[in-house]
């Protein structure tokens, strides 16, 4: 199913909504977005997502922003109490000069939780991963929930997408 919000191209298919907020042409950016269902799967859905929909990442930063999302999809279900039938939004922009992904859940809030010492822990690294990683990242409440983001900016590659 193909339709049109605005200036923008969507798409549905197997549970994932698909936005393209640069079908119009405007802007040097490129971009998507795509709603996944919450639940256990949505992290690896929304790797998916982003593996299926752009191939332009570019190479040195690809892996690290698979990671980060799967790690921001996993935390709006855990501590946002994203269940099944609820979306998790997530949204890719590539510029020349950087990668931004906004992930936004339906959850009332966030607070930051101070990283633990021990190391021991099997969960509970997320947010820690996001701050070593991206070059920047932030939190804000949205009208329907909470959005966190982050940006990469690629390093050789920063030219192979200009």
């Amino acid at each position: 199913m193909t339709a049109r919000i605005g200036r923008s191209r969507v798409r549905q298919r197997n549970g994932l909504t698909r936005h393209n907020p640069g079908a119009n042409g405007a802007g040097s950016d490129v971009g998507f977005v795509v709603e996944v269902r919450g639940g256990p799967e949505a992290g690896f859905a929304a790797r998916q997502a982003v593996v299926a929909s752009n191939g332009a990442l570019p190479a040195s930063i690809r892996d690290d922003v698979l990671l980060l999302v799967t790690e921001l999809v996993n935390n709006a279900v855990c501590h946002g109490g994203v269940g099944p039938e609820q979306p998790v939004r997530v949204g890719l922009r590539l510029s020349p000069r950087r990668v931004r992904v906004e992930v936004t859940d339906p959850g009332s809030g966030f607070a930051r939780v101070r990283p633990r010492s021990d190391g021991d822990e099997s969960g509970g690294w997320g947010l820690l991963l996001v701050d070593r990683i991206a070059d920047r990242w932030g939190v804000w409440p949205t009208q329907s929930g909470t959005c966190v983001w982050f940006e990469v900016r690629p390093e050789e590659d920063a030219e192979a997408y200009a």
